[in-house]
């Protein structure tokens, strides 16, 4: 439980310290914000120091993670960098982790492989693709964080490790401010972090055969396959790619749940965390199975699409 009290009382600190002042505090007024009070946004700084003290973790790991960490904290902390400034530290946090631990990607049977030369970059790709995937969720009261202790939950389901375990109870203290009431947001730092080390983890098991190359993108097909879409939608409408918005799924789930219910916020988390759930089981289930774990990740990709169309309908009848 240290790990749990290290995270929980590092988040109680920041909600104190900000009643008093306005370093992690939350802008309210930004298109993909559904909050009305200014909030901390912080609650990554405890899951970081589990990240530090947990042990287990590569020293390669450990370097990339502090500097992808870095690369959002300064977002909490009010001192923004440019999208690109921030890529290329993830990018280098990305590059630390794989090529010092080493976490390359070659061979994705039963379909292809590819040679060193393309592997490297695309692992360092795959990585800062997870990271933003899991931050663009981040944007309901237990979504980014509650899909997290889940696919963490599964990680240590699957092969139980000591430091797998820590940052799964440091996200659970996190977690006890954050849902339902949000008294704290995970924060860019923490939600770069979170997806760093997730997906870096699924490639040490895919690499050691653990599980199939393909059971990371099945686990973790919902924030994929949001960054994803949300990317090629901004591209159609001839917007930046990296201009926000408040048209992803959770988004429009929370608008529909907004005049039914009186915590539409934490449903709207909640709900979404709950839907995944049934993917998640089947592809732990299907770990070794890579036809399979397609199949999850195609069904899934239709019911996101689906469910999507009907909430953007839902939301603008005109549409």
């Amino acid at each position: 439980m240290l790990y749990f009290a290290l995270s929980f009382l590092s988040s109680l600190g920041v909600v104190i310290f900000s009643k008093r002042s306005l370093l992690f505090v939350d802008n309210a007024n930004k298109p993909q914000g559904f909050h009305t009070k200014r909030t901390p946004r912080a609650g990554g700084l405890g899951i970081f120091l589990v990240f530090l003290v947990g042990g287990g973790a590569h020293w390669g790991l450990l370097l990339g993670g502090v500097v992808v960490f870095l690369s959002g904290f300064l977002e909490d902390l009010n001192r923004p960098l440019s999208p690109q400034k921030r890529l290329f530290l993830q990018s280098l946090g990305a590059l630390f982790a794989i090529s010092l631990t080493p976490l390359i990607l070659k061979d994705f049977a039963p379909f292809f492989s590819l040679p060193v030369i393309l592997a490297l970059p695309f692992s360092v790709f795959m990585l800062v693709g997870v990271a933003n995937a899991i931050n663009i969720i981040d944007g309901f009261n237990g979504l980014a964080g509650g899909l997290s202790l889940a696919i963490l939950g599964i990680l240590y389901w699957i092969e139980p490790n000591t430091w797998v375990l820590a940052l799964l109870l440091g996200v659970l203290g996190f977690l006890v401010l954050n849902f339902p009431k949000g008294y704290i947001f995970l924060g860019d730092g923490g939600a770069y972090l979170l997806g760093l080390v997730c997906g870096a983890h699924l490639m040490d098991l895919a690499l050691r055969g653990v599980v199939s190359v393909w059971f990371g993108l099945a686990l973790m097909v919902y924030p994929v396959t949001e960054v994803l879409f949300s990317i090629a939608r901004r591209k159609l409408q001839k917007q930046k790619a990296t201009l926000p918005d408040a048209l992803h799924l959770h988004t429009l789930l929370f608008k529909a749940l907004t005049s039914k219910y009186p915590n539409p916020n934490a449903l709207t988390g909640f709900s979404i965390v709950v839907l995944n759930l049934p993917f998640m089981l089947a592809s732990y289930f299907w770990r070794n199975h890579p036809h399979w774990l397609l199949v999850v990740i195609a069904l899934f990709v239709g019911v996101y699409l689906s469910f999507y169309q009907y909430l953007n309908r839902k939301e603008c009848p005109c549409a």
